[in-house]
């Protein structure tokens, strides 16, 4: 099991040691990044390991390697010298580790750490993606006696990570070593380090002027919390979201994981943020995910990849959950039932007959609520930017449709019971906006945002001033969800943690 390293780049060390207290009880060592440290305290990290009273990693990483030092490498060297300052031969007021790059040389400090306890990460960084000679690179780097080597990419879409868990994935590490996939597109080969070998699992402080030290670091409350990485084998059957960029900030980890371990379910779910559906087919070949929802941009792209599709598939013509059956996988789509199962509660009806309704958009998402609208008895019109796209979904359904256009806002005047946005514009991580900042809400519309991060976007508060009733997306999320959950494990979610 990999140990949690708590990343810290404070400005100072009395900065940085108040937020280890802040997570001392959820790591198991801390890495101080001294590039980060405002030039005055560097004077002070010899006294940081007594202090901090765990393991520490002494890191002052140079800028072109993904850090903050440009001082100079004689500069540099000063500060490891001064860190690693040996008074004596107790090794709690020593570094456990200091992590050096691979060119970085200087024999008296190296022999030093190693007459004083204190082990060498030998780290390699690649912030233009995976080399193409990376297994050469890896036998190179991890061929050093005495040393352990670390090797952190920056990943450039999912090919790479797929590279680092061929390359690491499946035999016996026969010492330690750290592996790091940095970027969005890397994000699970944090969660599952446990998979690749890796000693470390990185985390980050957050708030108070911390920042993460490596992109796509989590705090420790969430990867043990969310993410189980405490509890985690590679024995667990693995699910997952697949998206864009924006899926970092999906709500389905927190509400699958949780459901798993209510029920002792040995499974875990992780957001896989995709450059292309190829590239993550082919990872969740080599993971053996066993299931996996879709959202932006992917509810479409998916269908060819799939070998059988539900009926609500096929006449939706949108995807949201894929499950493995052998070496095939089956679509469904889940969107409708959540959709109309939670605009009923925020309506407090039954039935939407004859309620006159707006859809905005007409992506994966508007074709889920067009169909669960057509079956609840809605009159609904469809605007999109897209003309051609609003009218292939407004006729499968008999409902009128324009672009934006005057048109549309003739249209919005008619069907404004119920408004349902239902595109991406106003997520967390895409597009900023309004996509209706020149429709007037008059306050007596029902406002419906199937967007759930941020919990209220910029259509929401203009229409909640206005005086309308207004919903985010979570209900729908989490309707969805439990709908998917009962797909991946055959079980019912359980209604004791159930959040809407």
């Amino acid at each position: 099991m990999p140990k949690i390293c708590l990343c810290l780049t404070g400005t100072t060390i009395a900065q940085d040691l108040a937020a280890l207290e802040r997570f001392r009880d959820k790591v198991d060592m801390v890495e101080l990044r001294a590039d980060y440290l405002d030039p005055g305290e560097l004077f002070h990290i010899r006294s940081f390991p007594e202090k901090a009273g765990i393991p520490a990693i002494l890191t002052v990483r140079r800028r072109s390697d993904g850090g903050r030092f440009d001082l100079g490498e004689g500069v540099r060297l000063v500060i490891f010298g001064r860190g690693l300052a040996f008074a004596d031969s107790d090794q709690r007021k020593n570094f456990a580790y200091v992590d050096i790059e691979w060119d970085f040389h200087i024999p008296s400090i190296q022999e030093a750490a190693r007459t004083f306890g204190t082990r060498i990460i030998r780290s390699k960084h690649y912030m233009d993606g995976m080399p193409e000679d990376i297994d050469k690179v890896w036998r190179d780097l991890s061929a050093r006696p005495y040393e352990i080597p670390k090797l952190a990419v920056n990943t450039k879409g999912l090919n790479d990570v797929n590279s680092v868990f061929r390359l690491f994935e499946g035999g016996t590490a026969d010492k330690d070593r750290v592996v790091v996939s940095m970027g969005e597109y890397g994000f699970c080969t944090r969660v599952l380090a446990g998979r690749l070998g890796s000693m470390l699992v990185y985390a980050s402080a957050s708030g108070d002027g911390f920042e993460p030290a490596s992109p796509g670091q989590l705090e420790p409350a969430s990867l043990i919390d969310t993410y189980r990485v405490r509890d985690y084998s590679p024995e667990w059957n693995l699910f997952g979201i697949l998206g864009g960029p924006a899926v970092i900030h999906s709500q389905s980890p927190t509400i699958h994981n949780s459901g798993f371990a209510e029920l002792g379910i040995k499974s875990l779910y992780l957001p896989f943020p995709a450059d292309d559906v190829d590239p993550f087919m082919a990872l969740a070949k080599r993971l053996d995910l066993q299931g996996f929802s879709i959202t932006v941009p992917f509810k479409e792209k998916i269908l060819q990849r799939l070998s059988r599709t539900s009926a609500e598939v096929d006449a939706i013509g949108a995807c949201n959950t894929a499950v493995r059956d052998g070496s095939e996988w089956i679509g469904y789509n889940t969107d409708s039932y959540g959709f109309s199962a939670d605009v009923r509660r925020f309506l407090g009806v039954e039935s939407l007959d004859g309620v006159m309704t707006t859809i905005v958009g007409a992506g994966g998402a508007a074709r889920a609520v067009a169909y669960a609208l057509k079956s609840l008895g809605a009159k609904a019109c469809v605007i999109n930017r897209s003309m051609s796209k609003a009218k292939r979904l407004a006729e499968t359904y008999g409902f009128e449709w324009s672009g934006m256009t005057e048109r549309a806002a003739d249209l919005m005047e008619r069907y404004n019971d119920l408004i349902v946005q239902t595109t991406s514009v106003g997520l967390e991580g895409g597009e900023d906006g309004d996509p209706i900042d020149w429709y007037e809400f008059n306050g007596r519309e029902a406002l419906y945002e199937t967007i759930y991060t941020p919990p209220e976007t910029q259509v929401m508060r203009r229409a909640r001033a206005a005086g309308c009733r207004v919903s985010n997306g979570l209900g729908m999320l989490q309707a969805q969800a439990e709908a998917q959950f009962s797909l991946f494990t055959g079980k019912d979610y359980p209604s004791s943690i159930r959040r809407v």
